[in-house]
């Protein structure tokens, strides 16, 4: 097994793969572990598996942080807007869908305006 750093060539396999491969079949062709594929994918914010078609918590961040990662929640974070930690990640990771009351809270919680917010969530036929 390799025990070293991840290199891009690896990180470029498992980001073009994630989807198609099971995570057994990934750590083999990794020469990693699963368990290190796993704690990767976990420590880079990356999901497996079935995901909602659109992720309005993501594009709420995006209007507010510019790249979702950037945002930590803090428990005051969590109490504000009166939801777990596991739902927040479920809904970051598109694994759960965003009800209405929580993408409102979502929104003044990030002082994002109504209409901004009205804009991210409507479909853009004519975008790619």
């Amino acid at each position: 097994m390799n025990k070293g750093s991840w290199k891009p060539e690896e990180i470029k396999f498992l980001n073009d793969n994630i989807g198609r491969l099971t995570l057994a079949d990934l750590a083999e062709r990794l020469g990693k572990s699963e368990l290190a594929v796993k704690l990767y994918m976990h420590r880079h914010r990356m999901t497996i598996g079935p995901v909602v078609k659109r992720n309005l918590l993501q594009e709420l961040l995006k209007i507010k942080f510019g790249n979702p990662k950037y945002f930590q929640p803090t428990r005051e974070f969590y109490a504000d807007i009166g939801i777990t930690q596991r739902r927040f990640w479920d809904l970051f990771h598109g694994r759960k869908p965003l009800t209405g009351a929580e993408y409102l809270k979502f929104a003044k919680h990030f002082n994002v305006s109504l209409e901004e917010a009205f804009e991210a969530r409507q479909l853009n036929l004519f975008q790619e």
